[in-house]
């Protein structure tokens, strides 16, 4: 049991009875309760560590199931909390003991009411009498003090605290973006992906042990050269080259020495290339196409030049597609990412002799690079969560992962065997911004956000005046409403998982979007009432649910699923398939008008009534996956072409094509969300803010 009396933790309040902590200034923050009883449990057994056991037979009476996630969960609301109230780390991290306050808790003394007295008492004596309670009480409060002060003393002359402070250091400095860090067998040289602005990304070589030399240039193709990797010989290099417009896509072979390259295998050109070569050095893995038997993991034999590529066999979850993947160092074992979804990503230990597989993670989204540490125990991995990327330790055997308390951390190379790491800091923070339509020279993009909080999918109501889009502006990726230039924001959800594609409806009583919650895997169909804030689930029995949209009149929901589009009914629930050879995102203006897209580079399509299909812009013009929109009589989109990245615009009436305006081609991506507003006769976006990324060098007490 946790105790309800109020202490102060540094110079915060805290208040479990209200759950409320106060800061110095004023402000008051509202705390949920089983967060509170974590921190009320910390503070009374201050300054002892507990350990994830005991806080879980505490808060959720020894429940683990719930406990294990809802702990970490808890754990890291608070530090979220603290980041913004306090100017130090309260809560300290012991890798595999448990946690424990970073400073000393100060209870505030509790108010006790007697009752009146019998007699009266003089004045001269009361005032006497309180002369010597404050006294009394003022030597009491030192003595505590002092006492409190040798406990902690004694307490960590013999239980000195880890050292959990991590050392990072910037090794480039250029325009543009340097990524993918891989660090080669010696470990004296780092190759890496760099893009310049307004250009295709190279490799470049970084000598470690001469920081006087700048990286040399190792690639000097159009196309873009990306994800490295080094060979066991320490002069070649493997890495996948890609087109960027049309798609084709090879794993390469590049020799240091003499610059040579030479085209190994083909891979997917819709996706990005993952592999890593095998601990023998003789087989390259990557992830590619989903074969008719659902494996998507392929591997070439580097021994053999005449070998092709060849899928592994998929015995278990080939519902879900590889992405990334990292050979153990015995050998024995893949660790390997499943993407059901945007929002669901899991990593998988894969057995290579056997072919069996178990899940080590659970709640994750978007993974960005997996590693395995030199102790082939423990595998290091970065994902999005909440909306921020961040690194973590997982234990293979326990499935336990740890947090390395690091924001904007993609990509990890090989660890190396004193447990540095090279990344990539990835702090893509998406805004909102719009684009004027309605003036007789289209300029440029204006926006509508500026702040450290994510903010993506925008969709505009006519019939409410008003903007839906996906924030973490309260810590976690909800829901949000606001006016037409995002003024009167109003957070509509509180679910605290994972949110994507609000929609609203035409006569803007409900908001549609596709949510995963806390502890659950598959993706759910939502419905949100604005009005009341009631949520409905539509079952419409999928796993997983992609690009959503409205039916014209309002009487269904669309949505993706397989790679096909699908209505519900609202009122009867009755599932009606749309397409059958292809469909990712649609929408439906009227009950004639019905556009969708099969994909990137798959162009611009008709429903018909009567069922049948009519392509209205080809592949080399439609290269648009979500970023679409309709609007009175037409549809505007966007068309990449080399190094270029134009808002276009079809009009349905005539057939004519219309340039708009050319953007920066990193300004936004295919993958975006675009919404018309035909109110205030403007596109609005979601702005794929892409700051320069560096490579740095991590030193962390948790991988050593």
């Amino acid at each position: 049991m946790t105790t309800q009396q109020s202490f102060y933790l540094a110079e915060l309040y805290v208040n479990p009875a209200e759950l409320s902590i106060q800061a110095p200034a004023g402000q008051q923050t509202s705390v949920q309760q089983k967060p509170m009883e974590v921190l009320a449990f910390l503070a009374q057994q201050y300054p002892a560590l507990v350990s994830r056991q005991q806080l879980i037979d505490t808060v959720w009476a020894g429940n683990n199931y719930v406990g294990e996630k809802a702990l970490t969960n808890a754990i890291w609301q608070l530090r979220n909390l603290f980041e913004q109230l306090a100017e130090t780390e309260l809560i300290n991290t012991v890798r595999k003991k448990g946690y424990r306050l970073a400073v000393a808790p100060v209870y505030q003394p509790g108010v006790v009411k007697t009752a009146e007295p019998a007699l009266e008492v003089e004045e001269a004596h009361t005032s006497n009498t309180r002369t010597v309670r404050r006294s009394y009480s003022g030597f009491m409060v030192a003595g505590l003090v002092i006492l409190a002060l040798i406990s902690v003393a004694f307490y960590y002359l013999f239980n000195p605290p880890d050292n959990t402070e991590p050392e990072v250091s910037l090794l480039t400095k250029g325009s543009g973006r340097a990524m993918f860090p891989a660090l080669s067998p010696d470990e004296r040289y780092l190759v890496f992906s760099w893009r310049k602005f307004e250009a295709s990304s190279d490799l470049y070589l970084l000598d470690l042990q001469d920081n006087s030399k700048p990286p040399r240039q190792l690639t000097f193709s159009i196309d873009d050269e990306s994800r490295p990797l080094w060979a066991k010989d320490g002069r070649h290099i493997y890495y996948s080259s890609k087109t960027a417009v049309y798609g084709e896509c090879y794993i390469m072979q590049l020799d240091i020495i003499t610059l040579r390259s030479e085209k190994l295998a083909a891979c997917n050109r819709h996706s990005t290339v993952y592999m890593d070569i095998s601990a023998d050095g003789r087989y390259l893995a990557f992830n590619g196409s989903v074969t008719p038997e659902g494996a998507s993991l392929y591997q070439l034999d580097l021994q053999n030049p005449e070998a092709e590529p060849q899928p592994v066999p998929c015995q278990h979850n080939c519902q879900y597609r590889v992405r990334d993947l990292a050979f153990s160092p015995d050998g024995r074992y893949l660790a390997i990412t499943r993407r059901a979804h945007r929002l669901s990503e899991e990593i998988y230990l894969h057995n290579l002799a056997t072919g069996e597989e178990h899940k080590l993670t659970s709640g994750e989204e978007d993974i960005m690079g997996l590693v395995w540490h030199p102790d082939g125990k423990r595998v290091l991995y970065a994902a999005l969560r909440h909306g921020k990327r961040q690194g973590f330790i997982l234990n293979v055997a326990d499935t336990t992962t740890v947090s390395l308390d690091l924001d904007d951390f993609a990509w990890p190379s090989r660890i190396t065997a004193s447990g540095d790491v090279y990344y990539h800091n990835s702090s893509n923070v998406p805004q909102l911004g719009y684009l004027p339509l309605n003036k007789g020279v289209t300029g440029a993009v204006f926006p509508l956000t500026a702040a450290e909080s994510r903010y993506e999918a925008p969709h505009y109501s006519k019939a409410q005046h008003a903007l839906a889009y996906v924030s973490n502006e309260s810590g976690y990726m909800e829901i949000w409403r606001a006016d037409a230039y995002m003024e009167n924001r109003q957070q509509l959800t509180r679910l605290h998982g994972m949110v994507k594609y609000p929609q609203w409806s035409n006569n803007g009583r409900y908001i549609a979007f596709v949510g995963r919650f806390p502890a659950e895997e598959e993706d759910k169909l939502m419905l949100l009432e604005v009005k009341t804030g009631r949520l409905t689930q539509l079952k419409t029995g999928a796993r997983w649910h992609g690009q959503i949209s409205w039916w014209y009149d309002d009487s269904a929901v669309i949505f993706s699923h397989g790679s096909n589009l699908f209505s519900i009914n609202l009122s009867s629930g009755d599932i009606n398939q749309l397409t059958v050879k292809g469909g990712i995102g649609a929408q439906m203006p009227a009950a004639d008008r019905f556009y969708f897209s099969k994909g990137r580079n798959r162009g611009l399509w008709q429903l018909l009534p009567d069922g049948s299909e009519v392509q209205l812009l080809p592949g080399s013009v439609f290269s648009s996956r979500t970023a679409w929109t309709v609007a009175e009589q037409g549809i505007y989109f966007l068309q990449q072409k080399p190094d270029q990245l134009l808002v276009s615009y079809y009009d349905t009436g005539n057939g004519q094509l219309q340039d708009v305006i050319l953007l920066p081609p990193d300004l936004l991506h295919l993958l975006s969300i675009m919404s018309f507003d035909a109110e205030n006769q403007r596109l609005l976006f979601e702005l794929s803010v892409h700051p320069r990324a560096d490579i740095h060098k991590l030193s962390h007490p948790l991988l050593h």
